[in-house]
């Protein structure tokens, strides 16, 4: 065969790098040189195109690069330590004790954020109007196929006995796999897996790796990752009697592991296997923080199990490393849960100093505002007063130039009138007044009472009197006004007056 001479002509290192690239893909012998040919050999970039498709840049460049890097090293090979024996294979494979000491140990657990696809492009407006009509049938039949499964699950385990997962959503690039983010692509794995292999009941967390990383770091919980390749042959059989089984789910709910699961189809999926060191399928990884350990935030791979086993190997190899990283965990928890007490007891105190500083400010504002009103009452009471003054000294004022210019009582005649007045103070005066003296002539006189007559030459600057009373007759009852009318015409010959106060008059109006 063709492809059998292929592999003949290869060096060690070319028929390594094949044998690496089939255990992944699982593609044509013939195709896989080729690729590889056109990949400089390089295993990572070959796998990437056959999962991802053919990028718009050809990092040639870095393959180069790499390729320089093994030929300098084979050049310039280090000396081996004493303790062990020197390594007669390649680089790429070492030996399998060197591989199960490594299996052993805790290796840190890298962040893996997935980058978006560059190489993908959108169609151009044209012709996205040309194919609407075919998407939208397209995406009417996805429906109905999808409320079909829904009414019998069971047509998807049947259909997966006659198609197996690769034919059924495409081969390698030909398939033409959407790069979605990684939360959908979370789904798009636990969907399919479901549909494939009939298992619900694993408590997959639907998510991106890093997000699933975030977690369980800051919850101090242990992830189990789980890689799987559709390509593989194990991976059904692996995925129904190991990972379906009953144990199993028990004690991921049990331990509450956080569960993640992606396909190497996929480019996240991809690049966590890559950085977490997966050379076999099925691949599982145990995964908690780890504080002792440098790098990759705290986070490290304590077990990994390789290839296919039983759900008891499975449940024992998780057991142990679980067993074997819960008393650090434990501490790390409790000194969470110190820092957290603490920060509560700080935090509380700092509120407690704050409100004791906010009452004590609240009670400085208010003596202030005490104070300030204190002193603005004693301003406004000594200015009222100083106004009450100022009035009374001109009123006193007035009264004694008015009582200045007040008429002399006139004789008994026929031109007088006689009024007899009852004050406010209940004195009783009776007095004579002209027939052309106007009404308000007898208001100052009322007004000037007692009061002596003053040097006063003027009214006093600036001020208006208002007479603080009324003149009004008791039967029947009449108010008389100072409005320039005279007593004549108001009073006639004689009248008895009551001098009453505005205040009571007003009252008197109110009550009626």
């Amino acid at each position: 065969m063709s492809s059998t001479a292929d592999v003949s002509n290869l060096s060690e290192a070319q028929q390594d790098a094949l044998a690496q690239y089939l255990s992944v893909t699982n593609s044509d012998t013939a195709q896989a040189i080729t690729l590889l040919a056109r990949c400089q050999w390089n295993v990572e970039i070959a796998i990437t195109r056959f999962f991802d498709g053919e990028p718009a840049v050809d990092p040639v460049s870095e393959a180069r690069a790499q390729e320089a890097a093994i030929i300098a090293a084979a050049v310039n090979p280090r000396p081996p330590p004493a303790r062990r024996p020197p390594l007669a294979t390649n680089p790429r494979h070492p030996s399998s004790s060197s591989s199960r000491s490594r299996s052993t140990d805790i290796i840190p657990a890298p962040r893996i954020v997935p980058q978006p696809n560059i190489s993908s492009r959108r169609p151009p407006s044209i012709l996205a109007l040309f194919f609407l009509p075919l998407s939208v049938a397209w995406r009417i039949t996805q429906g109905f196929a999808y409320l079909f499964s829904s009414l019998f699950p069971f047509l998807p385990r049947l259909l997966s006995n006659f198609y197996s997962p690769a034919r059924r959503r495409g081969t390698g690039a030909s398939g033409n796999r959407r790069t979605l983010s990684p939360r959908d692509t979370a789904s798009r794995f636990i969907r399919e897996f479901e549909e494939d292999n009939g298992v619900t009941n694993l408590p997959w967390f639907e998510g991106g790796y890093a997000q699933a990383l975030d977690l369980a770091k800051k919850d101090l919980k242990f992830l189990l990752v789980v890689l799987l390749s559709p390509e593989h042959d194990d991976t059904a059989s692996y995925t129904k009697e190991t990972l379906g089984n009953e144990e199993v789910v028990k004690f991921l709910r049990d331990r509450d592991v956080l569960l993640w699961g992606g396909s190497v189809a996929d480019s996240e999926a991809y690049q966590v296997s890559t950085a977490l060191g997966c050379t076999k399928f099925p691949f599982s990884a145990l995964i908690t923080h780890t504080p002792q350990q440098q790098g990759s935030g705290g986070m490290s791979v304590v077990t990994r199990v390789t290839g296919v086993v039983s759900p008891t190997k499975l449940i024992s190899k998780l057991t142990a490393g679980i067993a074997a990283h819960s008393e650090a965990l434990s501490v790390v928890r409790n000194r969470r849960a110190a820092e957290a007490a603490d920060r509560s007891i700080r935090d509380e105190q700092n509120r407690a100093y704050e409100a004791s500083l906010a009452r004590d400010a609240e009670r400085a504002r208010l003596r202030r505002a005490e104070e300030a009103a204190r002193v603005k009452a004693e301003e406004e009471e000594k200015a009222r007063l100083a106004a009450e003054e100022a009035e009374e000294r001109k009123l006193l004022a007035w009264r004694r130039w008015r009582a200045r210019g007040l008429k002399e009582e006139p004789g008994v005649g026929p031109g007088t009138s006689r009024l007899a007045l009852t004050l406010l103070d209940g004195q009783r005066i009776v007095r004579r007044f002209g027939l052309e003296d106007s009404v308000e002539d007898v208001y100052a006189f009322v007004e000037c009472s007692g009061v002596e007559p003053g040097d006063e030459g003027d009214k006093p600057e600036g001020y208006e009197h208002d007479y603080g009373f009324r003149l009004v007759s008791n039967m029947p009852r009449k108010v008389f006004e100072p409005d320039g009318k005279s007593v004549g015409d108001c009073f006639g010959r004689s009248m008895v007056l009551i001098v009453e106060p505005v205040g009571d008059e007003e009252e008197d109006e109110d009550e009626d």
